[in-house]
């Protein structure tokens, strides 16, 4: 199976790709800023001993020469601050934005999002692409930008703190040591005792923060589908199981984000001891040197300095261990999401043969559709259809009609036997429940091609054609008409969009089912009066739809079939069942079939 890139390579695929040169003079900008940031801080921290030194022997002169210092060095640490600040900002929308791109692509390529929502993988892959990512983005800039200013710190305060530290001499036994920068030696075996004791404590964080954004997940879909679902749960007075349901899941997050505040608690406790006792370390550490007069009360406070910035660069992962953990959740997800999208694309299944052909007929050769839990559904169907035949698929429910049409359309990936169709852009298939974007009717009309060439008077002509007069005059209006609309209208717009497309090939499925009888019949005329030489192939219950077609094939629970003329039924040469191969017609029925198409 081919390699899905991991979240890594895709997110830094954004220093490599068209944008690189964007990517990287921002990139640079903000380390630019940061560095002078860091030696703005060492120039303070040098300018504390010359301030101090002037206060302790009531240097006025030099008292007013440091504060004219201080304001020149402040001014430049603003404008450094602000403008990485800024930069930081501009790189986090961008590479946000060309990661949703990527995840986006992915998502929509090749059916994926269907293929997910079949296998019930993923079941909130809005969460992943919306807030997964802006999480990933910041978090990743957050620890990056923070790794670089405490690595960049820790070298420059680790020199100063080395030359300031003096050679200690110490006694032990008969020997004598002399250790050089005692103080960088201190503040690095007391920040490693501490990150040890920090992550020890602090690891189980990792897991419950990847189940906290899972529940919540769950929570939020619960709410979702409530909304989707509004006048069914209504009509139902479902409200005591909805909040049965709702009560549970947010149940599942109390009781994990109690075990967070648990280990929350236990790592603030170690850190903040770590960081109340780092407060008077330095002090204690130079003390005697300050006593024995060997260094002066500037020296101290430039020693406390330069011993609190290596402390807090060399305390980073204690610092940052919260959002480290959260942004290890985000990034599991986000690699999960990937993982399931790839394996949707290549897992092994039934697989059938589905080509193209310039001809324009559909043609179905021993055509075996599965389902997910590998059952066949329909056997063997061979079938040939030409232009302006009318078929009808009829049979029980979940006899396997609907996955047919998914099968012909290329969404349904479980089939074994061959399928050779015109081209998609001949095609036009039309579900039960029409999706309806929100936005202005137009837009619903002309979806999902509204680059489609088509008058305001065409539109209204439609309108009125496919009884939706009422909505004649609101075609720029913005609203949610998938709410709006009934059932019944919306299969009238789907109708609509049948008119404006002019499909060769258009497909059916129970897209009348919320109709009246007069409505239907008035809308398939529409389509044979409007569309020159369609050809409709419809799936359906109504006995009434057998006036509108020629053919009819029957599907039955077991995965047989028939296929024969309106009314032609009753010859057993015209079936072939599961447990045999028999011919679709016999010559009689080919005859009559044809008689019907002319």
């Amino acid at each position: 199976m081919p390699a899905e890139p991991r979240i890594s390579r895709l997110a830094l695929s954004y220093w490599l790709g068209g944008n690189r040169l964007q990517a990287w003079a921002l990139t640079f900008l903000v380390t630019a800023c940061t560095i002078i940031l860091v030696v703005l801080n060492m120039l303070l921290n040098k300018w504390q001993a010359s301030f101090y030194d002037c206060l302790q022997q009531y240097d006025l002169p030099g008292f007013i020469k440091s504060l004219l210092q201080f304001l020149g060095f402040s001014a430049v640490l603003v404008m450094a601050s602000g403008y990485q600040s800024y930069m930081r900002m501009l790189l986090n929308i961008r590479w946000r934005r060309w990661l949703t791109d990527k995840y986006i692509d992915l998502w929509l390529r090749n059916l994926t999002y269907y293929q997910l929502n079949l296998a019930g993988s993923t079941p909130n892959p809005e969460q992943h692409i919306s807030e997964d990512i802006q999480l990933f983005v910041t978090h990743s800039l957050d620890l990056a930008a923070g790794l670089l200013r405490h690595l960049v710190t820790l070298l420059v305060f680790s020199a100063i703190l080395w030359q300031l530290s003096g050679v200690v001499t110490l006694a032990i036994a008969h020997y004598t040591i002399h250790l050089s920068g005692y103080l960088f030696w201190l503040a690095l075996l007391y920040s490693i005792a501490g990150t040890c004791l920090t992550v020890r404590i602090g690891r189980p964080l990792f897991v419950y923060n990847i189940r906290q954004q899972t529940h919540e997940a769950e929570f939020r879909s619960c709410l979702g589908r409530i909304k989707e679902y509004d006048e069914s749960v209504a009509l139902y007075q479902g409200e005591v199981s909805e909040r049965t349901s709702l009560i549970f899941h947010f149940q599942e997050i109390m009781r994990n984000y109690r075990r967070i505040t648990d280990s929350t608690r236990s790592v603030t406790l170690v850190s903040a001891a770590y960081m109340q006792i780092s407060v008077v370390f330095a002090f204690l550490a130079a003390s005697p040197r300050y006593f024995n007069h060997e260094i002066q009360l500037g020296q101290l406070f430039e020693i406390s300095g330069a011993y609190w910035y290596v402390h807090s660069a060399l305390s980073y992962l204690i610092d940052s261990f919260g959002t480290f953990a959260r942004w290890k959740a985000v990034a599991s997800r986000l690699e999960t999401f990937s993982r399931k999208m790839s394996e949707v694309r290549h897992s092994t299944r039934p697989c059938g043969v589905i080509t193209y052909t310039p001809k324009n007929h559909l043609k179905l050769k021993n055509l075996t559709i599965w389902s997910q839990s590998n059952q066949a559904v329909l056997k063997n169907l061979t079938l040939d259809l030409q232009p302006q035949d009318r078929l009808l698929i009829s049979g029980p429910a979940g006899c396997g009609k609907t996955t047919l049409i998914r099968a012909i359309a290329g969404v349904w990936p479980y089939l074994t036997g061959a399928i050779i169709k015109p081209e998609n852009h001949t095609m036009l298939f039309l579900p039960q429940k029409p999706y309806i974007p929100p936005g202005s009717l137009r837009a619903a009309l002309l979806y999902p091609a509204p680059a489609l060439a088509a008058s305001d008077a065409r539109l209204y002509e439609i309108l009125d054609i496919c009884r939706l007069s009422r909505l004649i005059g609101h075609l720029d209006k913005a609203d949610d008409w998938g709410k709006i609309m009934s059932l019944g209208e919306q299969q009238c717009l789907s109708f609509a969009r049948a008119l404006l497309r002019r499909p060769a090939w258009l497909f059916l499925d129970e897209a009348t089912a919320s109709l009246d009888l007069q409505t239907e019949r008035h809308l398939y005329l529409s389509l044979e009066e409007n569309i020159a030489g369609l050809t409709v192939v419809s799936v359906g219950h109504r006995e009434a739809l057998r006036s509108y077609h020629t053919l009819n094939l029957t599907v039955d629970s077991a995965g047989g079939w028939r296929l024969a003329p309106i009314d032609k039924f009753g010859s057993s040469t015209e079936t072939r069942s599961e447990f045999g191969l028999r011919p679709a017609l016999n010559n009689d029925c080919r005859r009559n079939c044809s008689l019907s198409r002319t």
